[in-house]
């Protein structure tokens, strides 16, 4: 199968790549600096670069006709999007738009990355894919938005598409954000930093989320579906800071700040349509996670 992963330089994207480049035909559109492939990562087809605001992204899809189109291209980052929301909008949403219309014009599915954050808090015992949507903070508002639009053109022109919200991922190449912040300022300076401490997450190891992408791209059940994309493992921040001390035998120090105002404070996600639709469940521990992520930055972060 022949599959456009956009924003495919990017953490899920290398992940996936490195998976599945033998299994099927692979695009790959980024805006970073193009590289070259190695043996394994053939059979790549190519490697372009642009963004999803311009105009290639048509261009992308009428030179190379993908059967599934991947879009992880994002602006994400609660605070990145809060102190760059023109940034976010046109990104996020805009970007969207032409992801969606060029889909739409070559007749491929589109697999839409989306977030935990289109939520807001948790009212009930879980927040299911029913759920009203009331994001706290500008990256939910924006990837909100961008769903709508998707279901927008869905209904009105046929699109196909399928819509992951994400929980909490982390694991290796994340860089230094979200969860993986905790676990790389652990290693690096012996401290994690918590703001506030009490916000729940949900966490997800990287590569199951992988394992999912693959299931998603092939399988026609998940055809103008929406679902939550999480684990069992849902802890607070503090707790989650302890079981990474932990792993690291605890010779780790702790500083508190001020929770930040836009972070969702209460967020467990229902996984039933999930596991109804796939029996698909994260395979991957919070221990057994976060032991593997880092043992990666102990052998490639200097």
């Amino acid at each position: 199968m022949k599959v456009l992963v956009v924003g495919g330089l990017g953490f899920l994207g290398k992940r996936f790549i490195r998976k599945w480049s033998q299994i099927h035909e692979l695009i790959i559109f980024d805006r970073e600096k193009p590289f070259e492939p190695t043996e394994n990562d053939l059979p790549l087809i190519a490697i372009e670069k642009g963004t999803v605001e311009d105009g290639k992204i048509y261009d992308m899809v009428r030179k190379y006709k993908p059967e599934v189109v991947i879009h992880l291209a994002a602006l994400s980052g609660l605070r990145k999007c809060e102190d760059n929301p023109y940034e976010a909008f046109k990104v996020n949403v805009f970007g969207t738009f032409n992801v969606s219309k060029a889909c739409l014009e070559n007749d491929s599915k589109l697999i839409f990355i989306s977030s935990r954050e289109v939520y807001g808090e948790t009212f009930d015992k879980e927040s299911t894919e029913n759920d009203s949507l009331r994001p706290n903070n500008v990256y939910g508002l924006t990837k909100m938005i961008g769903e709508s639009i998707i279901k927008h053109e869905s209904e009105k022109h046929g699109l196909d598409y399928t819509i992951l919200r994400l929980t909490n991922v982390y694991g290796p190449e994340a860089g230094l954000r979200g969860a993986n912040r905790i676990i790389e300022t652990a290693i690096k300076e012996k401290k994690i930093r918590i703001n506030g401490g009490n916000q729940l997450l949900n966490l997800v190891y990287v590569d199951d989320i992988i394992d999912l992408l693959m299931l998603v791209v092939s399988d026609k059940r998940s055809s103008k579906q929406i679902f939550n994309v999480g684990s069992e493992d849902t802890v607070t921040i503090k707790e989650f800071a302890e079981k990474v001390s932990r792993s690291l035998d605890g010779n780790i120090e702790f500083e508190y700040f001020p929770q930040i105002k836009f972070e969702t404070i209460s967020f467990r996600p229902s996984l039933m349509k999930l596991e109804a639709v796939f029996g698909f469940r994260a395979k991957t521990d919070l221990k057994t996670g976060i032991e593997k992520t880092i043992d990666w930055y102990a052998n490639n972060v200097n």
